[in-house]
Protein backbone atom coordinates (compact mmCIF):
# COMPACT_ATOMS: atom_id res chain seq x y z
CA UNK A 1 0.00 0.00 0.00
CA UNK A 2 2.50 2.61 1.11
CA UNK A 3 6.22 2.36 0.72
CA UNK A 4 8.33 2.63 3.84
CA UNK A 5 10.00 5.76 5.03
CA UNK A 6 9.30 8.96 6.85
CA UNK A 7 7.02 10.60 4.29
CA UNK A 8 4.09 8.11 4.47
CA UNK A 9 4.12 8.22 8.28
CA UNK A 10 4.14 12.02 8.39
CA UNK A 11 1.49 12.11 5.68
CA UNK A 12 -0.80 9.80 7.64
CA UNK A 13 -0.39 11.94 10.77
CA UNK A 14 -1.06 15.09 8.71
CA UNK A 15 -4.29 13.66 7.26
CA UNK A 16 -5.41 12.64 10.75
CA UNK A 17 -4.56 16.04 12.21
CA UNK A 18 -6.34 17.83 9.36
CA UNK A 19 -9.43 15.71 9.98
CA UNK A 20 -9.50 16.60 13.68
CA UNK A 21 -8.90 20.27 12.89
CA UNK A 22 -11.76 20.32 10.36
CA UNK A 23 -14.02 18.57 12.85
CA UNK A 24 -13.13 21.19 15.46
CA UNK A 25 -13.83 23.97 12.97
CA UNK A 26 -17.19 22.41 12.18
CA UNK A 27 -18.19 22.57 15.83
CA UNK A 28 -16.89 26.13 16.15
CA UNK A 29 -18.71 27.46 13.08
CA UNK A 30 -21.72 25.08 13.08
CA UNK A 31 -20.90 23.89 9.57
CA UNK A 32 -22.09 20.35 8.92
CA UNK A 33 -20.25 19.90 5.61
CA UNK A 34 -16.90 20.66 7.25
CA UNK A 35 -17.77 18.17 9.99
CA UNK A 36 -18.52 15.43 7.48
CA UNK A 37 -15.27 16.09 5.62
CA UNK A 38 -13.34 16.17 8.91
CA UNK A 39 -14.86 12.88 10.07
CA UNK A 40 -14.07 11.24 6.75
CA UNK A 41 -10.47 12.47 6.91
CA UNK A 42 -10.11 11.05 10.42
CA UNK A 43 -11.17 7.63 9.16
CA UNK A 44 -8.86 7.90 6.13
CA UNK A 45 -5.99 9.01 8.38
CA UNK A 46 -6.47 6.02 10.70
CA UNK A 47 -6.57 3.71 7.69
CA UNK A 48 -3.34 5.20 6.38
CA UNK A 49 -1.70 4.89 9.79
CA UNK A 50 -2.55 1.21 10.08
CA UNK A 51 -1.23 0.62 6.56
CA UNK A 52 2.05 2.36 7.42
CA UNK A 53 2.50 0.42 10.68
CA UNK A 54 1.50 -2.91 9.12
CA UNK A 55 4.07 -2.41 6.38
CA UNK A 56 6.76 -1.46 8.88
CA UNK A 57 6.13 -4.51 11.08
CA UNK A 58 6.06 -6.82 8.07
CA UNK A 59 9.33 -5.33 6.81
CA UNK A 60 11.16 -6.01 10.06
CA UNK A 61 9.53 -9.41 10.60
CA UNK A 62 7.95 -8.76 13.98
CA UNK A 63 4.39 -9.63 13.05
CA UNK A 64 3.21 -12.30 15.46
CA UNK A 65 1.21 -14.78 13.46
CA UNK A 66 -1.25 -16.97 15.25
CA UNK A 67 -0.23 -20.57 14.85
CA UNK A 68 -3.08 -22.93 14.20
CA UNK A 69 -3.02 -26.11 16.18
CA UNK A 70 -3.92 -29.39 14.53
CA UNK A 71 -5.61 -30.64 17.70
CA UNK A 72 -9.34 -30.82 18.01
CA UNK A 73 -11.01 -27.95 19.79
CA UNK A 74 -12.77 -29.96 22.48
CA UNK A 75 -12.13 -29.26 26.16
CA UNK A 76 -10.28 -32.44 27.08
CA UNK A 77 -6.95 -31.92 28.76
CA UNK A 78 -4.57 -34.10 26.76
CA UNK A 79 -0.92 -33.57 26.05
CA UNK A 80 0.85 -34.52 22.83
CA UNK A 81 1.44 -38.13 23.88
CA UNK A 82 -2.28 -38.72 24.46
CA UNK A 83 -2.20 -38.93 28.25
CA UNK A 84 -5.08 -37.28 30.04
CA UNK A 85 -3.98 -34.52 32.40
CA UNK A 86 -6.00 -33.67 35.51
CA UNK A 87 -8.12 -30.61 34.96
CA UNK A 88 -7.27 -27.49 36.91
CA UNK A 89 -10.43 -26.63 38.81
CA UNK A 90 -10.66 -23.75 41.22
CA UNK A 91 -12.78 -25.59 43.82
CA UNK A 92 -9.99 -28.05 44.66
CA UNK A 93 -12.09 -31.15 43.96
CA UNK A 94 -9.22 -32.91 42.20
CA UNK A 95 -6.63 -32.46 44.96
CA UNK A 96 -5.27 -35.56 46.69
CA UNK A 97 -5.86 -37.91 43.80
Amino acid sequence: MLSGGLFPRVGAYAVLALGFWLLFQAFERSNILTGIVGGALIIVGMYLMTGVWRGMFAKFGTVDKVRKENDSSDNTAQNRSGETQPSNTSDGSNEGR
